[in-house]
């Protein structure tokens, strides 16, 4: 048995341990083959045979069994004896590989059973619970190990919850207070309360959370942020492919670069004129691109809008315009290829204009399009349906509150 679990398991320490004991029980005088699974164990020793001075076992999780795997191999090199270390495929029927499982599986169920390899080091432990999803259920194991990326990733998991329960607590900290007061709560001025504390989850912290939460929700002003900032929204929104965004931002293929980009976007912290001016970088927050694009064509620069991140992603921006235009037809061209790609055989769906963009004038010159209606007949009843779609604020402007001259406009 290969000891000192108290700094956590790996299944590296019994691949080493194996490779001594192979080590040992081969004459130092004779050839070894040595077949193993282990791509770690390869690389380990790669990486300390043949390394020179730099090679060092400081901060190596194994380096007690490192170092006897290092002493038995140079003791076959002074002896001039050949040893090779192969890799081979797992679970892929391999007769050796196959017999050492089951000689493992002996071994361990053994009694008597000797440790070795269990003196423990001086390095920090660090314990947490990781979350295991079955079934539509979370449950909690309790994990353990010294430095290392599931460390890593357990702390920066831990600290995302803590800021995911501050904007909760945030959302829901004035109704808790209020459950909590003598329990005579006068729910008068708000009432989604009466739902939560109808629903009986007000005795359940948790659940009273996501029973205020969801009612809050249905009454909420769409027009501030709901937990208190955008990107909390943006960060908080259920059933929003948000395992998409951790996805690209954790892939190493994609350029460090494009992923640092993203993560400015979600954070919040593009640096645009409006967090320049912010911080003090800058003196003024309008928009630099647009400036440009209004010099260009010797207009004037005066009302121009805020740099943010928004805006210069948006065909509002006089500067990005065109590129915003362009990048959103490119995307909608894709998506509709892919729909037409994937469309089955007994589909009653058409795809007409893969080519192109069409207007009402080029679709009624084809002849199926003639056999629904004709188009005097559509121009006739088309602004009976638009009548009915409400004008944005932003329109109303643009044709001087006439709702009639921009249905004119817009049909």
């Amino acid at each position: 048995m290969v000891g000192y679990e108290e700094e956590g398991s790996s299944s590296n320490r019994p691949e080493l341990a194996a490779f001594v004991l192979a080590l040992r029980g081969t004459p130092v005088t004779k050839p070894m083959l040595y077949l193993c699974y282990n791509q770690a164990l390869l690389k380990a020793v790669k990486r300390l045979v043949g390394g020179g001075g730099k090679a060092t076992l400081v901060g190596a999780p194994d380096a007690d069994i490192l170092l006897q795997a290092i002493e038995e191999l140079r003791k076959r090199t002074t002896a001039e004896a050949a040893t090779f270390l192969v890799k081979v495929k797992v679970h892929r029927g391999e007769p050796a590989n196959e017999e050492a499982d089951i000689q493992t599986d002996k071994a361990i169920s053994g009694k008597d059973v000797p440790t070795e390899w269990n003196d423990r080091t001086n390095r920090a432990i660090s314990t947490w619970q990781e979350p295991r999803r079955k079934g539509g259920t979370v449950s909690y194991e309790n994990q353990k190990s010294t430095w290392s990326s599931g460390v890593r990733k357990a702390i920066r998991r831990g600290s995302a919850g803590e800021e995911v329960r501050k904007h909760l607590d945030r959302v829901t900290g004035a109704w808790r207070q209020i459950s909590k007061q003598r329990r005579r709560v006068d729910v008068s001025y708000d009432p989604s309360m009466v739902t939560a504390l109808q629903h009986g989850t007000w005795m359940d912290e948790e659940g009273f959370k996501k029973t205020c939460i969801r009612e809050k929700k249905k009454s909420g002003d769409i027009h501030q942020p709901f937990y208190g900032t955008w990107v909390a929204d943006f960060m908080l929104r259920q059933d929003a492919g948000r395992f998409m965004l951790g996805k690209y931002l954790s892939d190493k293929k994609i350029p460090w670069q494009r992923r640092r980009r993203l993560g400015m976007a979600v954070a919040g912290n593009t640096p645009t004129a409006s967090l320049l001016t912010k911080i003090g970088k800058m003196q003024s927050t309008v928009c630099r691109l647009c400036r440009t694009a209004r010099e260009a064509r010797a207009e004037s620069t005066d009302g121009l809008a805020d740099e943010t991140h928004c805006h210069i992603n948006s065909a509002g921006c006089e500067g990005m315009a065109t590129s915003v235009t362009a990048a959103h037809h490119s995307i909608w061209r894709h998506l509709y290829d892919s729909m037409h790609a994937a469309q089955k055989p007994k589909s009653m769906l058409k795809f007409v204009t893969l080519d192109k963009e069409s207007n009402m004038s080029t679709l009624w010159r084809r002849e199926e399009f003639l056999g629904i209606r004709s188009k005097e007949e559509l121009t006739e009843k088309a602004p009976d349906i638009e009548v009915t779609i409400p004008v944005k604020k932003s329109q109303e402007t643009r044709y001087n509150l006439d709702p009639g001259s921009f249905f004119v406009n817009h049909f």
